[in-house]
């Protein structure tokens, strides 16, 4: 009882350590830092809030820790059948909006009632519990990460901790000179795209800018924000993506990821590699026969960018990944000879060629290439990221690392120019 008590305490301990140090990525205060945030008003997301209700949750559930008590094989049960029901809801929900937008359906309240009913119910059984199924998950994740030697007396540090829940947009901000992040912004859950579109154009107006309102994946709070998808895969590769920058955060690539596009690039790069290597070797070891479900679709449409999953189009011979390649050696040539405005008019023409190639680009824009260019881990380079040669290298330093672990520790002692 009294070692049983003392595993719990212990766990507490430094789950609270952490999120007392532990913070979210944030840019600097600027001066038009109060002109912005006076601008978005009700549009931005209260993510100190979040975070706040979040750890309270985290660290309240640690004293309990119920998923203890079940059986390796109650647990795998909890995980799929979770899954099950957020697919469900989700299959619900489309079939809700279909009738929504049928023009002959004269009373989508009363035809979609039962349907929202049994919706409902669903959507209570799944938040009463996701908690032990997060806690299940962060468990294995973790187990995966011991076995890299992330851990103090047993504990990976930091605890691997996440929520499930929906994400907020981002408002990424680049120079128009030069494609370089300077500012971002959380904005509201379930933002609509007219109102991106008018944020960005108000934001663009008043500071001489190039914006990008953009959904995300998952964001690197403590704990962790994660996408309520019933996609195993995809929450579980996020997770160790995020709980990399967590673990990188008080190294030179995690305090300058911010301010040193160099940084940020390594950053990114190196936990993009960590979700596909640790992934799936979490997958295999606890998931082996787990197929991809019907979420899967929507999970590459939403990462297809960041991931470079986008491939030849199967009927127009369009290859996103070199085409979107040239389009940024292109850009990057027009600002650097000071064609501002060429490169702008450049790439509007170019989104018509995607948008007509089946491509469902909103923007393409300096900040969408500051933003996805990062993420910069594909053998050839990113797409996004053009002529970059810090990703290339950072994938360089992970083939010459005997293991994930070793390569995780080497990018943490990385330091800046001086």
């Amino acid at each position: 009882m009294m070692k049983t008590l003392w595993q719990y305490t212990k766990r507490a301990a430094f789950v609270l350590l952490l999120m007392t140090l532990l913070s979210y990525e944030t840019p600097a205060r600027t001066e038009r830092a109060g002109v912005l945030d006076g601008m978005l008003g009700n549009a931005r997301f209260d993510l100190a809030s979040w975070v706040a209700r979040a750890a309270f949750d985290k660290l309240a559930y640690e004293f309990s820790a119920p998923h203890r008590a079940l059986s390796e094989a109650e647990q795998l049960h909890r995980v799929r059948d979770l899954m099950r029901r957020i697919a469900h809801v989700q299959q619900l929900e489309a079939q809700i909006r279909m009738r929504y937008t049928d023009p002959t359906e004269r009373d989508p309240a009363a035809a979609t009632a039962a349907l929202r009913s049994e919706r409902d119910a669903l959507r209570s059984s799944i938040d009463a519990d996701r908690p032990i199924v997060e806690a299940i998950l962060q468990a294995q994740a973790e187990t995966i990460l011991r076995e890299e030697d992330f851990g103090l007396l047993g504990q990976p540090m930091p605890p691997l901790r996440f929520r499930l829940t929906q994400l907020p947009f981002i408002l990424i901000i680049s120079r128009r000179d030069r494609i370089d992040r300077i500012d971002q912004r959380e904005l509201t859950v379930g933002l609509a795209v007219d109102d991106m579109d008018r944020i960005e154009r108000s934001v663009d107006s008043r500071f001489d800018v190039s914006s990008l309102v953009t959904p995300i994946g998952g964001y690197g709070t403590y704990p962790t924000m994660l996408p309520e998808t019933s996609s195993l895969r995809f929450i579980v590769e996020t997770a160790l993506h995020e709980w990399t920058h967590n673990y990188l955060f008080f190294s030179w690539v995690g305090l300058s990821y911010d301010r040193d596009p160099t940084a940020r690039i390594i950053n990114e790069t190196a936990a993009t590699i960590v979700q596909h290597e640790l992934g799936a070797r979490m997958m295999q070891h606890f998931y082996p026969d787990t197929p991809d479900t019907p979420d899967e679709a929507g999970r590459a449409r939403l990462t297809a960018a960041l991931t470079s999953d986008a491939v030849t189009h199967p009927t127009q011979r369009f290859n996103f990944n070199t085409e979107m390649r040239l389009t940024r050696m292109h850009v990057d040539e027009l600002l650097a000879a000071g064609h501002i405005v060429d490169a702008e008019r450049y790439m509007e023409q170019r989104r018509a060629v995607f948008v007509t190639a089946g491509y469902e680009l909103r923007k393409l824009n300096q900040a969408y290439f500051a933003f996805y260019g990062a993420y910069n881990a594909e053998p050839g380079g990113a797409p996004a990221a053009g002529k970059d040669t810090v990703g290339p290298a950072v994938q360089e330093l992970r083939a010459r690392s005997p293991s994930i672990g070793e390569f995780v520790r080497a990018v943490a002692q990385l330091r800046g120019k001086p």
